[in-house]
């Protein structure tokens, strides 16, 4: 037996007040007396008394002694340690960190599902909730990204287990430390509680400063381990980089590790745009890393590598790279030569390549479509009406991939009825101040749904620009040749802002960011709806849906956060006229710390320690809890009372 409180010691003084208040109790003994004469000499017997007397054996005197030690007991909270049946209030820890997913046991023969660590612990939960004692109290604690109460001071089995059953991994940053000291506040001034950790690791620094803090909550640690060797193979890092200017000799860098205790082979495969390119294999020793290099890699917009071996932990086995672009974007300039343009479209620091028309536009001499060129054009400019080897073929994709701007086309020519300007807001018509028009003749076209004017010259369109299919297009409905606009000062700073426009179209790569963490996304001004969805990895297999972007206050923040599932995602945005604009590329990936698959690496010490030395009887089928005594020690000292009262009236004593 152990007491809550030794304070309820101090009633223990009752017990020798009871005892000094019987030696000073006078004793009257029952005399005959025979006549009236001897009344003086008894009276006289009586006043020489002393109150100081031997101590006699009484019945009245233990029966007192015996209620004043039982309520002394009872004030000092007695409890003994029992095997179940918990009655108190008990707040469970539930760990879904990443490391979570990872497998406990393999599937049999390889036909089954394996079964994951969280799976396990929600089995052994459930467990634990039909076995709980009758009075017993349950919060649940989901450990995440941020500690989340899901039950508080539940007693309901069938909304505690439907709270369980509905939890899943968190991938992000796994708070330990805000998740404990929550609990420890959730239990400070309820001094029968207690708090289980169900977690596939003791987190022992986080333990310490629970301690440290003079917690006196009891903390019982409830493995969730797997069963034999664990295996996992992770990519720590991954990058692709040019290594000339022209960016056609390409690299790519990775670092593998083995977390496990074993010596593994890993085969890595890389892929670009979903082509396998290149495939190498590294022989890890026990908690060892190597680095692997690629050379001489083919122009992709994304790079995929990844594990070819199953392991217990699949949220690391691939990793994802993007191509880092160089400032001075690639430009294809298909014209019948118009030096002005050239010049302007170089002063942007553009690299520039020209491929020659004929005066009045067409296929060549021979009719023949000229080959793709060798380094892939970032953005197209033709001068002119499109060449018809444009409309087809591998010229085809390449035109429907690429910005485009184009100059006057093949409509029919008309004159101005009026020469009022009008310039629209746009990053292409920026710090522009036309007062006259640009051309004496703008061409017949119809403006596509999914462009708007820009630039208007006596109420007809005389440039309009969008996005078709996600790609920026601009287009001028005049020729350069019918106006003195290549003269004018604002021309230079009319193709700088078109050429910018247009280089910052394409979806762009956001990097790499840990799941659920914060970034900064340029959002357009004109963006009306933005959607996450997954692409790629480990959360394309798992099904994943879209994720919508809720703007704030009709606008939608720079500051957004990464989508919680480890994959490669796009971020698809929308103007207000229904087009999609400009994309986003994200690779997410879970919090590298799990990838140990051992919890956090934390010191150990304080409480932690205690709560491992007490694995083996912290388990929940096996968990000791305390059973109060207090109650039994008041109905005791109640029957006491009612004997010793049943004595005081009949009169009886032991003399």
């Amino acid at each position: 037996m152990e007491f809550a409180s030794w304070a309820g010691l101090w009633f223990g003084l009752a017990l020798p007040a009871i005892v000094v208040m019987y030696l000073f109790k006078r004793k009257y003994a029952d005399m005959l007396v025979p006549s009236h004469m001897l009344w003086n000499r008894v009276l006289r017997n009586m006043e020489a008394n002393r109150p100081w007397q031997k101590l006699q054996n009484r019945l009245l005197l233990w029966f007192q002694l015996l209620v004043a030690a039982l309520l002394t007991v009872a004030l000092m909270l007695p409890f003994v340690w029992v095997q179940g049946g918990f009655q108190g209030h008990t707040v469970i820890i539930m760990d879904t960190s990443a490391s979570m997913s990872a497998a406990a046991e393999a599937g049999e023969n390889g036909e089954a599902e394996p079964v994951s660590r969280l799976d396990r612990m929600k089995e052994r939960l459930s467990e634990y909730i039909g076995n709980k004692g009758v009075d017993e109290e349950i919060t649940l604690l989901q450990l995440g990204g941020k500690p989340e109460v899901l039950m508080s001071k539940e007693s309901d089995k069938d909304k505690l287990r439907r709270a369980v059953s509905g939890i899943s991994p968190d991938y992000g940053s796994a708070a330990y430390r805000e998740t404990l000291s929550l609990a420890t506040a959730l239990t400070r001034s309820d001094s029968g509680a207690r708090i289980m950790l169900f977690s596939d690791s003791p987190w022992n620094e986080a333990f310490a400063d629970v301690n440290n803090a003079g917690s006196e909550t009891p903390v019982e640690y409830v493995p969730v381990e797997a069963e034999g060797e664990v295996r996992n193979t992770a990519i720590e890092q991954f990058g692709v980089k040019s290594n000339d200017h022209t960016q056609t000799s390409i690299a790519g860098v990775a670092v593998v590790k083995n977390f496990g205790s074993v010596e593994t082979k890993a085969t890595l495969n890389l892929y670009g745009d979903g082509e396998l390119l290149a495939t190498k294999t590294a022989v890890l020793r026990e908690q060892s890393k190597s680095t692997l290099t690629f050379e001489d890699l083919p122009g992709a917009d994304v790079y995929r590598l990844a594990v070819e071996e199953t392991d217990a932990y699949a949220p690391d086995d691939e990793a994802f790279a993007f191509l880092e672009r160089a400032d001075s974007p690639n430009v294809l300039l298909l014209s019948p030569g118009n030096l002005f343009l050239e010049k302007a479209v170089q002063l942007t620091g553009a690299r520039l390549s020209r491929m020659q028309l004929p005066a009045e536009g067409g296929d060549g001499a021979e009719g023949k479509a000229p080959s793709l060129p060798e380094r892939r054009p970032d953005l197209i400019i033709v001068d002119g009406p499109l060449p018809e080897f444009a409309r087809e073929g591998e010229w085809a994709a390449l035109f429907k991939e690429t910005p485009l701007w184009s100059w006057g086309g093949r409509g029919d020519k008309m004159r101005l009825a009026s020469s009022e300007v009008v310039i629209g807001e746009h990053p292409v018509t920026r710090y522009l101040t036309m007062a006259d028009p640009p051309a004496g003749q703008l061409r017949k076209a119809e403006i596509p749904v999914w462009a708007k004017p820009i630039w208007t010259v006596g109420g007809l369109p005389a440039a309009y620009a969008g996005t078709e299919n996600g790609v920026p297009r601009l287009v001028f409905l005049f020729d350069l040749q019918d106006g003195d606009l290549p003269l004018r000062p604002e021309f230079p700073i009319l193709v700088k802002n078109a050429v910018d426009w247009l280089k910052a179209g394409g979806t762009a790569g956001l990097g790499r960011a840990v799941a659920g963490s914060e970034l900064e996304i340029p959002f357009a001004a004109d963006t009306v709806r933005a959607v996450w969805t997954p692409l790629e990895g480990y959360a394309a297999r798992q099904g994943s849906g879209e994720i919508p972007i809720s703007p704030e206050r009709g606008e939608f923040s720079a500051n957004q956060q990464a989508p919680g599932i480890p994959g490669l995602w796009r971020l698809r945005v929308f103007a207000n006229d229904g087009a999609e604009g400009p994309g986003f590329l994200l690779e997410v990936t879970a919090d590298p710390a799990e990838s140990s698959l051992r919890g956090p690496v934390l010191s150990a010490g304080g409480a932690g320690t205690a709560s491992q030395e007490k694995e083996a009887e912290t388990r929940p089928e096996q968990s000791k809890t305390r059973y109060s005594l207090v109650y039994l020690a008041v109905i005791l000292a109640i029957a006491v009372i009612l004997t010793e009262w049943g004595v005081y009236r009949r009169g009886r004593s032991i003399s």
